[in-house]
This record gives structure tokens, sequence and C-alpha cells, in this order.
């Protein structure tokens, strides 16, 4: 094209008559492309829609209950002691979410079958959906607030269900699950088990967790259960907090374990200062902690932080 028609719009009368075709023919490919990728955007959105709101974002259906634990009414004020032994902290999981967004796109590994002698120790209602992912260490049932999903552990890749259901395929709201840091074993648990979960904007996941603010609604619900593999527990909440990403000296998030008494005496205060209300629920050192955390409102991204400890009470 000469330089006399550089300035010239496709659209004027003296451009080149070729190079006016050439230009508009472009046109017509780049708009055919644009709503190409445009239904094709609208289409993996109305799947990731289905799939959140029909297909519950990978989560399976709720095992019949495993025991007489599974039912809250059933709570006492007793606790089992166990043995504490010191592990190294880590940092707080959910601050990861940007990486695992893009690596949970990636098609989901094959679990390795479980061994039967392992399968074997599973409770029986448990056994069945261990079989279908063996990453699954327990399930998580709290009244009032629509959580009966399950939890899982990858320890080697403590982020990896950040972005997945439990099929392993991609899903917004991910699934809830342990750090890689708890040991969960009737044997030598760790001090306090911590399980994180997203706070979704539809509610799902730990969407609804945060109804733990307000003191009317914990005191309907003052107890949840969580049950291991291995056995069945109902727990009682000790405290409702809120806090920012190292805004604290000892965050909940680094606790999982205590070398002595009073370092774990010391861990539980810094968390009971920051509670919301009063619970009037007095842990004793041996009794096993459980610790709900999930991000402080529905932006993605955000620093803010809520949690809800709480401590094991049936004998």
């Amino acid at each position: 094209m000469g330089k006399r028609y550089r300035r010239l719009r496709g659209d004027t009368a003296y451009y080149p008559f070729a190079a006016r075709t050439h230009l508009r023919a472009q046109q017509r490919r780049q708009a055919r492309w644009l709503r190409i990728a445009g239904v094709a955007a609208l289409a993996l959105a109305a799947a990731l829609l289905v799939r959140q709101t029909v297909f519950r974002g990978g989560q399976p259906q709720a095992p019949q209950a495993a025991g007489p634990a599974a039912s809250v009414a059933a709570a006492t004020r007793e606790s089992a002691r166990v043995n504490v032994h010191p592990v190294a902290a880590t940092a707080d999981a959910l601050a990861l979410t940007q990486q695992a967004d893009a690596a949970a796109r990636a098609t989901p590994e094959t679990a390795a079958a479980p061994a039967p002698q392992q399968t074997a120790r599973v409770l029986e209602a448990y056994r069945a959906l261990y079989e279908q992912n063996p990453d699954l260490i327990g399930w998580l049932r709290v009244e009032g607030t629509g959580i009966d999903l399950p939890v899982v552990q990858t320890p080697g890749d403590n982020e990896y269900y950040l972005r997945r259901g439990f099929d392993k395929f991609y899903a917004a709201g991910g699934t809830l699950f342990l750090d890689e840091r708890c040991d969960i074993s009737p044997a030598e648990p760790t001090a306090n088990w911590l399980v994180y979960g997203h706070n979704m904007a539809d509610g799902t996941m730990f969407g609804q967790l945060t109804r733990y603010r307000d003191e009317a609604f914990y005191r309907e619900h003052p107890t949840f259960t969580f049950d291991t593999l291995y056995e069945t527990a109902t727990w009682q909440v000790v405290a409702a907090l809120d806090t920012t990403l190292g805004a604290d000296e000892l965050p909940y998030y680094t606790f999982f374990d205590a070398g002595t008494k009073l370092e774990w005496q010391q861990r539980v205060e810094a968390i009971r200062a920051l509670a919301l209300y009063d619970t009037g629920v007095e842990v004793q050192y041996g009794q096993q902690l459980l610790t709900l955390s999930t991000c402080g409102d529905h932006r993605p991204g955000t620093e803010t932080r809520f949690a809800l400890l709480a401590v094991r009470v049936d004998p």
C-alpha cells in the first residue's frame, strides 16, 4: 500500500478496493474468533456452575452416621487425654490460592489404591469413600451451617485441594483439608488439628462458618462432629475469632503441637485472647483441639481470617 493511503480508513471510497476487501475479511475472521471464544467462555462458566450447584463442586453425598458420636445432642464435657509431640509450624495454607488455581486446572492424578489392611482399619461408614479417594481423613458436620463434607489431607502437597473437588477435578470451592503438619493417628495425634476451607460467597464450604461470629448462633449450636477415619467424635466450641495474617505474635495457624505444658497454655491463651465472646468453656492440657479456619470475608486474596477453636468432649 502506498504512503498516500496510510491515513485513509478502510471504509473510505478512496481506499484501494483490494486492500479494503482484505481488511474486511480480516475483520470478519476476528469477529468470528471472538464469538467462538465468547461461546467457549460461556460454556465453561455454565459447566462450572452446574458442577458447583448440581454436583456439589465434586463433593460426595454424606455417608450414614458413623456412630453415636455423630449426634451433637449426645456430647458431654468429658474428654480423652492424648500424648503431645512437637512438630514444626507452617504458614497459613489459604494464602496460596493463586498458585493452586493454575495447578488445579490440569488433569487430576490417579490415586493409588489403598492397601487392604489400611482399609480394614477405616470405620465402615467411610470405607467406600476412602477406597474412592485415599486422601480422605475424616468427615465434618456443623449443624446450621450446611457443612456436611469430607476432609482430606495431602502431606507433601498441602495446597493440592485448594481448587479441587473430592473427585480431584477443578472446583472453585476446593475441598476441606487438614494441614499436612497434623497427625490424626489415635496413637500419637498432634495437639491441634487445623482444617482449612474457603469462605464461599454462595455459602458452600466454610461460607457459613462465620455465623459463629454471632454469640446467639453459638448458644444454639455449641457443638459439632468431626469424625476421623478411625474414630467418631463430638467437639465443643471454645472460641470464635477474627484476625489478620501477620498481626499476632502467636497466630493460631502456626499452632499444631507444643513441646511443654507452658507452651501449650500460651498457645491456647493467645487464641482465646482474640475471642469475640466468652463461651465459658475451659480446656485442659492434653485435651484434643481442633481449629476450623477460613477467610474473614468473600473477597479473593483477603488477608483477614476467621477461626473456630474447639475441644473434643466425648469420652
